[in-house]
């Protein structure tokens, strides 16, 4: 196994979609956080009636963004959001900015334990970002996911991959026809 090759992230704004469904929760920023953040999602997703195989990955990004936030910042608090609109999930986990830098993906090699987060949330994710929340005090990393698990192209998809920022991905086939 190759090990991924890391990328420049660009600030990018959030998707802005009307709601179906929105939930946010805080939590404190503790070893245990991605566990509560999972279990909170887990129950939310299932109340809203999305598909296992969905929330399994919203979950697993979710976990993610978390545990990036609590090895990675100073943070105390996390802010956790949970967006469902007709046919995506967004999910935003907010931390205070204070001594934190931009998340940046790391080249993990095949025996490193970790480095990989941000490369699953990319590979998992429509489209992924970081934004400045709580005037300028607070980032905000989101990702855009796929209510219906099948939007995803199968591997090794020829999708063109131009006009986009590191970071997110290329477009479900129906939207790129548009």
């Amino acid at each position: 196994m190759a090990p991924l090759a890391a990328t420049a992230l660009q600030r990018s704004p959030r998707p802005a979609r009307a709601a179906r469904g929105e939930i946010g929760f805080s939590l404190p920023a503790e070893l245990r956080t991605p566990r509560w953040a999972r279990h909170r999602v887990r129950v939310t997703l299932a109340a809203w009636g999305v598909a296992a195989e969905a929330a399994e990955t919203v979950e697993l990004v979710i976990s993610e963004l978390a545990t990036n936030a609590v090895r990675h910042t100073a943070t105390t608090t996390l802010r956790c959001r949970l967006l469902d609109t007709a046919d995506r999930l967004l999910v935003e986990v907010t931390g205070e900015h204070t001594g934190a830098k931009d998340p940046q993906r790391r080249d993990a090699g095949t025996d490193d334990e970790g480095g990989r987060g941000l490369a699953l949330v990319e590979a998992l994710s429509i489209r992924w970002g970081v934004t400045t929340a709580g005037h300028g005090t607070a980032q905000c990393v989101w990702a855009e996911l796929p209510r219906v698990p099948a939007e995803f192209s199968p591997v090794g998809d020829p999708a063109p991959t131009t006009g986009r920022a590191p970071g997110q991905r290329a477009a479900p086939a129906a939207e790129r026809r548009s």
